[in-house]
């Protein structure tokens, strides 16, 4: 599955690492509109990525998935 997420600061970043690094399944990362495909677990690859613009999430983990929502919804109340 992939969802599109644009990260505001660089611990949104951080927190998919961990949550990435969390799950047994892979979960991979991709600019929108490039053909750089990074591996969310590995620091190094996260450098790859322009996050100024919104980034492809490609997992096959519920449990991550589950968790993005989590952090979607936790953004939304902060937000009021």
């Amino acid at each position: 599955m992939t969802v599109v997420r644009k990260f505001r600061s660089a611990e949104e970043i951080r927190r998919l690492r961990r949550m990435a690094c969390s799950v047994p399944e892979e979960v991979m990362l991709r600019e929108v509109e490039g053909d750089v495909l990074a591996d969310a677990k590995s620091l190094i690859g996260l450098f790859a990525l322009d996050y100024s613009r919104p980034v492809c999430i490609i997992t096959e983990s519920q449990e991550l998935l589950s968790q993005l929502d989590y952090l979607d919804e936790e953004a939304q109340c902060a937000s009021f």
